[in-house]
């Protein structure tokens, strides 16, 4: 079953998607795509999650978005000649299926129904881009780190706060959190201490345990002073 939007559609609609392309797999790290490929290729995650970025002054990384499972990568692909025009970074192990433009094209024609699909996850897409840059002008670090953890709990299927904790499943790093927040790594680091202290979370290797939901909604609404 294919995830996101996609997952609506009918099953005959998802196999004759997923049979159209082809699964591509990347460890942590390891590069989608480079900015001067063409883009030729459509990327739909299926598992793990990639970043997507460009390189700012002095070769400084900046984080354009972070996406996961349901969400499309290389957009470009769909509008012929162009390039893709920035990194694609896998976060952790992840998997996607690959779609070639004239594979795609088939694909949607035969089966409108995936064309409303794709068209669905770009708008989700571009929403949330919006909200990410708005975020980032209006926002302070600590709130954008608050509503950066509420969302992996929600990713997670946040309503299983078993005794008002959520552990998180998905092992994520400071560096992780820094690039999803548009932040450092140290600046993440002491945030986390000092949501540690205020009771919101505990600390482990890799893991984060929510103690405090209320809190941390507060965290997101209010700046920590």
């Amino acid at each position: 079953m294919l995830p996101g939007a996609f997952s609506a559609l009918p099953m005959d609609a998802q196999s004759h998607l997923s049979s159209s392309g082809r699964v591509g797999r990347w460890t942590r790290g390891e590069l989608l795509f480079h900015p001067e490929d063409r883009a030729e290729t459509l990327f739909l995650i299926l598992h793990g999650s990639a970043r997507l970025y460009r390189l700012g002054a002095n070769a400084r990384e900046v984080t354009l978005d972070v996406h996961g499972p349901g969400d499309l990568l290389g957009v470009s692909a769909l509008v012929p000649g162009g390039h893709y025009g920035m990194y694609a970074e896998a976060m952790d192990d992840t998997e996607a299926l690959l779609l070639g433009q004239d594979a795609l094209g088939r694909a949607t024609h035969s089966t409108p129904a995936l064309g409303v699909a794709l068209t669905e996850q770009m708008t989700r897409q571009t929403r949330s881009v919006q909200e990410r840059l708005s975020g980032l002008v209006f926002l302070e670090v600590s709130q954008r780190l608050a509503l950066a953890l509420l969302g992996l709990a929600e990713r997670e299927g946040g309503d299983d706060w078993s005794g008002g904790t959520l552990a998180l499943r998905e092992r994520v790093s400071h560096q992780d959190l820094a690039h999803v927040v548009g932040s450092t790594r140290e600046t993440i680091t002491k945030l986390l201490g000092d949501f540690r202290t205020r009771g919101l979370l505990d600390l482990g290797y890799r893991r984060i345990i929510l103690t405090d939901r209320t809190g941390l909604e507060r965290a997101a609404r209010e700046p920590m002073r």
